[in-house]
């Protein structure tokens, strides 16, 4: 990440924000399947699911973009 470019910053705060998120849900559900409470964990898994994907996303994003915002960064 380089501080000067503003999609490199708007990228990992979109990506700190998704990790806390899956942290949460996954917090929850570890909470629920130690508590043998079925109905939470069944409720639960499919957000956590989707909580990943949208993180690997992110992750994704930020990869494909760390090129592009050192060669901004050098040329500002």
């Amino acid at each position: 990440m380089h501080q000067n470019c503003p999609e490199c910053t708007r990228l990992w705060s979109e990506y700190a924000l998704a990790t806390r998120h899956y942290l949460k849900l996954e917090g929850r559900l570890q909470i629920a399947d130690l508590s043998r409470d079925e109905k939470t964990v069944a409720e639960l898994t499919p957000l956590v699911q989707r909580a990943a994907v949208e993180r690997t996303d992110l992750r994704h994003q930020i990869e494909a973009h760390e090129p592009v915002g050192r060669a901004e960064a050098a040329t500002a």
